[in-house]
């Protein structure tokens, strides 16, 4: 009796397996592309908070101060919120396709009568 070795049916699917994963990786979104995102906001708004995507992020201002490294998104629909005790929150979602690019946002906190 002869034994029979799996060893030609591995080839194949090696093959098709390392086919399926350079196709994924070609697909997958290049980390190093997005988008970097500039707020800007009145003055004396330079303390209003940002979030983005329901993570707070920081102050308008420190973020936005010279030197400050730019905020990067990466490529995807992202929802930006720029909030000010006071003041009625800005919202705006933004979709970044994966060129480099800058979004600017400019946001205007209106004053909240209550």
């Amino acid at each position: 009796m002869r034994s029979r070795s799996n060893c030609s049916d591995l080839a194949p699917r090696g093959a098709r397996v390392l086919a399926v994963a350079a196709t994924l990786l070609a697909c997958r979104p290049d980390p190093q592309r997005g988008a970097s995102l500039h707020v800007t906001v009145a003055p004396g708004d330079q303390d209003a908070d940002l979030w983005v995507d329901g993570n707070y992020v920081g102050r308008v201002g420190e973020i936005t101060s010279a030197g400050a490294k730019p905020l990067q998104l990466a490529p995807g629909r992202h929802r930006v919120e720029v909030r000010k005790p006071g003041r009625f929150p800005v919202q705006r979602t933004v979709v970044v396709d994966g060129r480099d690019a800058t979004i600017e946002l400019a946001a205007e906190l209106l004053e909240d009568p209550q």
